[in-house]
């Protein structure tokens, strides 16, 4: 009889509030990240929605904070981003289902969560609650993700998140201190069950809080480094355009003096000599000169000075690596509609990737394609690889890195760039007879 009402206790009063909060969970996470998420993912969501609710609803300080604060730690061990917005969003659920409860419990005659009446009028009124908090929440990450967030904003968004809880949750126990106007039983009630829960989420909240400003601190560190990089490159490509030019230059004043003993020879007749000092002296004569060639030859059709100057940098790259590269472009490149650092770090990943693992084979081959089709510019990049096949479904997952630890931003970061920002931008990955490609297609906005 004792472990029969045990059981029901445990499944009328834990497991069912918490499933039907983990449904909450899992909308929340699937409306705000739902574009990188796959079923498998959702399951495991779940999962530890139900866990995070099964130790809340204990109410026991002593079973809720330990479980969560290793439940955290394990979750977020990894700087994966994307993980600590998960939990943040479950924990938030459940501190917002806790201050329902708190309102309720001085709302309501009767104090009992444990009737599925109960269970489905607060499922019901807090999917109301959640759903509007969610549609003003996606509508201010999108306006905030399409456009660059400056260090001040993203310190003052952080603090508002911190702040919020803090100040709800010290607005609550501030209440019960006034115990001449609120009945006892409340106030037990409350102290037993909404406290366990408000304090120890507070607490995983503001640590979920700081870890994801760590992590956008070292996403904006990354960002600057790939951009002085890029910026060296496009100093790199300055300098061997004057190198070339003042090779030309060179070239021309030898060549014109070479004309003055060919029009003796000739006003002569001395073809012998003519002859002999044409072999000589005028054949080999642009041994010396280090031309690039043809490759940075084809690049003048690029009019786009952005683009121009980030492909030049990564063909010298795999130039000076003995990549045997092919630029194919035949028609002027006049504009590409993307903010020019956009383009620049898309391209650049794009050919590091492409040198990256072409230089792993025993014949690296690299061709780079640029054309205007229809209403596109269209920027190709193939290259050949060692190894196994590279899953295409996961190479765009932030992490994900066939490299090795602290890889796997790149294609992430194209992605998320090309997400958030631009309706007319999209990238086609394909792999065909060992060869790698990656297809940017930009579209001209008022085409």
């Amino acid at each position: 009889m004792t472990v029969a009402l045990f059981v029901y206790l445990l499944v009328s009063n834990i497991i069912i509030p918490a499933l039907f909060i983990s449904i909450l969970c899992c909308l929340s996470i699937y409306i705000l990240c739902g574009n990188e998420l796959n079923i498998r993912e959702m399951r495991k969501y779940f999962c530890l929605s139900i866990i995070v609710g099964s130790a809340l609803y204990t109410g026991s300080y002593a079973i809720t904070l330990p479980i969560l604060s290793v439940l955290t730690i394990v979750w977020i061990r990894n700087e994966n981003k994307q993980k600590t917005i998960i939990i943040l969003i479950i924990y938030s659920v459940y501190f917002l289902n806790a201050i329902y409860i708190f309102v309720y419990s001085f709302c309501d005659a009767t104090i009992s969560n444990s009737s599925l009446k109960y269970i489905l009028i607060e499922f019901l009124i807090m999917l109301i609650i959640i759903s509007v908090i969610l549609v003003f929440t996606k509508k201010f990450f999108k306006y905030k993700l399409g456009r660059d967030i400056s260090a001040a904003q993203l310190r003052f968004i952080m603090i508002l998140i911190i702040i919020v809880p803090l100040t709800i949750c010290i607005s609550a126990i501030s209440i019960i201190t006034f115990w001449d106007i609120i009945v006892n039983k409340k106030i037990e009630y409350v102290i037993g069950n909404v406290i366990p829960q408000i304090i120890p989420l507070t607490s995983l909240i503001f640590a979920c809080v700081v870890v994801y400003n760590q992590d956008k601190s070292s996403e904006y560190r990354v960002r600057l480094n790939c951009e002085a990089q890029e910026k060296r490159e496009i100093e790199e490509y300055s300098h061997v355009i004057e190198d070339m030019y003042a090779e030309t230059r060179r070239f021309k004043h030898d060549y014109m003096n070479m004309l003055s003993p060919l029009k003796e020879y000739i006003d002569n007749n001395d073809m012998k000599g003519l002859k002999e000092f044409f072999y000589n002296n005028v054949i080999d004569m642009d041994k010396e000169i280090k031309w690039s060639g043809s490759n940075i030859d084809k690049l003048k059709h690029i009019k786009f000075v952005g683009l121009k100057a980030i492909l030049s940098a990564k063909i010298i790259k795999a130039t000076s690596m003995n990549i045997d590269i092919k630029v194919d472009i035949i028609e002027d490149i006049d504009y590409v509609d993307m903010k020019v650092m956009d383009l620049c770090r898309i391209v650049g990943i794009l050919m590091d990737n492409a040198i990256e693992a072409a230089i792993e084979c025993e014949y690296p081959k690299l061709k780079v394609c640029v054309v205007n089709k229809n209403d596109y510019v269209v920027l190709v990049v193939h290259n050949n690889f060692f190894g196994n096949k590279p899953l295409i479904h996961k190479i765009f997952i932030e992490g994900f890195s066939t490299k090795g630890s602290a890889r796997g931003l790149g294609l992430y970061t194209v992605k998320n760039i090309i997400d958030t920002r631009y309706d007319n931008v999209f990238l086609n990955t394909a792999i065909e007879d060992r060869m790698f490609i990656q297809e940017l297609w930009v579209k001209y906005e008022d085409a």
